[in-house]
């Protein structure tokens, strides 16, 4: 599966149709369970640089092989919603005006609204007006989190889209893909009048209790603390890309990132780069973070120093939950005296094995502790989507997907195992200096790739510098 922004996605005209929940303002209750820390933060960003957080959210496109009943549809959503209290629950100042509290709204309370496009309209105007929908709907710091759309092609079509889009306080990537199946088979149980065929889930309100508990704890000369600190070192700044991103003097564009897709492997060769990897003592997480490494040594980098997001769906009841069930390690991972990609991935295992256990612990809660400023800047992701439920079923209708973001520079790496193969998807500053330096990196490490699936093995041969 991609990873990208709406415009990158192959969207095919049709009539349209915004679903939104709604629900009375005497229908709110004060909820005492806490926000999490990263949700708190989250809300506390966007109201403090609204202009930053306008138009941004996660989500997800797919197609539906049933022909659109839309009073079926409508109550689908209400079913989604009532299945999962991190879409019926919302932060608001607290009384003083110092942080937020938690608000809830019973499933019962909730209605969906439609709201029809006049007629239909090409796959370019949807686009743009999808993208209009969702950043007139979907807010932090004001419910509803969520927007649905969907794109039915023609009348009486035997298929249809969904697009929806949610705030990242209520989702998450794995909260992203899972809904694909978990919709699919609701709308599926509807039209066919039968009970739908899905697990439980657990709250994730419930699970931010559990979360704030634990970063409640933490202070200056907790163990975790130190660790972040030792890491950051003297200057307590957050790792960066090692190639130039900076944009050039005089560049006045705005922040929006650039953004990429590419599919450098297949399976069969993804099997056999897997291979190699544990050859070499290693893992396929281990092995892909080893090729980056490889990657961007060969250009000029002394190793790899990031952030890396992990899931926290620590209990049964959360795996297929929707929520932000995400913390993240920082990993420090030098070449040394490595000199090819099998020397790499002793290092690269010891690494993102090294600090594992903070990642329950919030990344906003450290650094305001250690008074760390600006938010990630380099982060690396892997995740090897084949077994999420319905997984099996996707195709190239089926993608993640993700708003455009401002920032000047940032550069995340998203590392996706999908059962086609290997995709790479990034975003990055939108400017010449960066786009070279990420193309660069993307050539080297589809080059490393390959190398290891035809030879077994990369030399970390240095034939390009670009690191100033």
């Amino acid at each position: 599966m991609e990873y990208s922004e709406l415009a990158d996605y192959p969207l095919h005209g049709g009539q349209t149709i915004g679903w939104v929940p709604t629900a009375h303002a005497d229908a709110w209750r004060n909820d005492h369970r806490p926000l999490s820390t990263d949700h708190e933060a989250h809300v506390a960003c966007a109201t403090n640089a609204p202009e930053a957080a306008a138009g941004s959210w996660i989500g997800t496109a797919f197609r539906v092989e049933e022909p659109l009943d839309t009073d079926a549809f409508g109550a689908v959503i209400g079913e989604w919603i009532a299945r999962h209290e991190a879409y019926r629950t919302t932060a608001v100042p607290a009384v003083g005006g110092r942080g937020f509290t938690r608000a809830t709204v019973p499933a019962d309370a909730i209605t969906v609204e439609a709201r029809r496009a006049p007629e239909p309209r090409g796959s370019a105007e949807i686009c743009s007006r999808i993208e209009t929908f969702f950043a007139d709907v979907v807010s932090a710091v004001r419910w509803p989190h969520l927007a649905v759309v969907t794109v039915e092609p023609a009348p009486a079509s035997p298929w249809f889209t969904v697009v929806f889009a949610a705030d990242h306080a209520v989702m998450d990537a794995y909260t992203q893909v899972i809904a694909i199946a978990e919709l699919t088979e609701l709308y599926r149980a509807r039209v066919q009048g039968r009970a739908p065929l899905l697990p439980p889930v657990g709250s994730y309100v419930d699970f931010s209790a559990f979360e704030r508990a634990v970063d409640d704890a933490l202070d200056h000369d907790h163990p975790v603390v130190q660790r972040w600190a030792g890491f950051l070192g003297a200057d307590r700044r957050l790792p960066a890309f090692p190639l130039p991103v900076s944009r050039p003097t005089g560049d006045t564009a705005p922040d929006f990132q650039a953004s990429l897709s590419r599919w450098l492997l297949d399976d069969d060769a993804t099997e056999a780069f897997v291979a190699a990897a544990k050859g070499f003592g290693g893992s396929q997480t281990s092995g892909f973070l080893s090729a980056v490494k490889t990657a961007l040594g060969r250009l000029g980098a002394d190793g790899l120093r990031f952030i890396m997001p992990m899931h926290t769906r620590n209990a049964p009841e959360f795996a297929v939950a929707a929520g932000w069930f995400v913390g993240v390690m920082p990993v420090d991972d030098p070449i040394g005296h490595a000199a090819s990609f099998g020397e790499t991935i002793g290092g690269t295992s010891a690494a993102i094995r090294a600090n594992r256990d903070v990642v329950p612990f919030s990344l906003p809660r450290v650094t305001s502790i250690l008074d760390v400023p600006g938010a990630p800047e380099f982060v690396v992701s892997f995740v090897d989507g084949r077994a999420v439920p319905g997984a099996d079923a996707w195709t190239e209708h089926e993608r993640a997907l993700r708003s455009r973001v401002r920032s000047g520079s940032e550069v995340y790496l998203w590392i996706n195992r999908a059962a086609g193969g290997l995709n790479l998807s990034m975003r990055y500053p939108n400017n010449e200096i960066a786009a070279s330096s990420v193309h660069a990196f993307v050539a080297e490490f589809a080059a490393v790739l390959s190398e290891v699936v035809e030879t077994g093995d990369a030399a970390l041969g240095r034939p390009v510098r670009i690191v100033q």
